[in-house]
């Protein structure tokens, strides 16, 4: 997960080598395609960058900006080209923010990095399993029921000043719905509670937060909120897998 606190983080005319995809989590912004289309880009939209073609994405410098992300060699992708997995003509996807599919990039991004080669293949076949995942929440977006407008309405809420206590009864009462009516809702459409999801979305800060900053461990758990560093580990541990002192070494 990588967070953009100000425009540095935008690029302007970039053109790649390797082909890109970009799961935008958080914030707002502005993609132009090789074609000079301007796409408006916002939480729940994966941006397809195919390699030797210019674009440039833009983000409000609001220091909301949060993505995932990963690239592929052009081999890789041409291979998913060929399987059909890939529509080089279609810039923009709109799945929405979905935890699975922040899981799935997570975990090709490990195989990618940590893979050898004779086991590609596996890696091949994860990816392809995350872009059929990825178009076929973009075709259930085709007509926005009321459903999905609440749990995206939500889903922005709970992932906003992840240092701050947050009344998730507040945020069900705002939507007109009663606690456990909201908490139902929203785990049969996320995978997870609201509860769950706004821990989840603090763990991804700390991660961008680890990889890109140099902040002890106190110093991020006391950002992000936290009672004590301990609590944090603790937390970070268990949804990450390993304690964020390891996950920074890995990094």
């Amino acid at each position: 997960m990588v967070r953009k606190p100000n425009l540095r983080g935008s690029y302007v005319n970039r053109v790649l080598e390797k082909f890109a995809l970009v799961y935008v989590l958080d914030g707002s912004g502005t993609f132009t395609d090789w074609n000079g289309q301007s796409h408006a880009v916002s939480a729940g939209a994966v941006i397809q960058m195919p390699p030797g073609r210019k674009h440039s994405v833009v983000h409000k410098a609001d220091g909301r900006w949060l993505e995932a992300w990963i690239t592929l060699s052009s081999r890789f992708a041409q291979a998913l080209i060929d399987l059909g997995s890939i529509n080089e003509e279609q810039p923009v996807l709109w799945p929405g923010v979905d935890t699975s599919l922040i899981t799935q990039f997570d975990d090709i991004r490990t195989q990618l990095r940590e893979l050898p080669d004779r086991d590609l293949p596996d890696a091949l076949v994860s990816a392809h399993q995350l872009l059929a995942a990825i178009h076929r929440a973009d075709r259930r977006r085709g007509s926005i029921d009321p459903q999905t407008e609440m749990i995206e309405r939500s889903t922005a809420l709970l992932g906003r000043d992840l240092n701050e206590r947050l009344d998730i009864g507040r945020i069900a009462a705002g939507l007109e719905l009663s606690y456990e009516r909201f908490r139902k809702l929203f785990r049969q459409r996320m995978g997870v509670s609201p509860g769950e999801y706004r821990i989840r979305r603090r763990i991804d800060q700390a991660r961008s937060m680890l990889i890109q900053q140099r902040l002890s461990n106190k110093e991020i758990a006391y950002a992000l909120g936290y009672a004590d560093p301990f609590t944090f580990s603790k937390q970070f541990k268990r949804f990450v897998g390993m304690s964020p002192t390891a996950f920074r070494k890995r990094v």
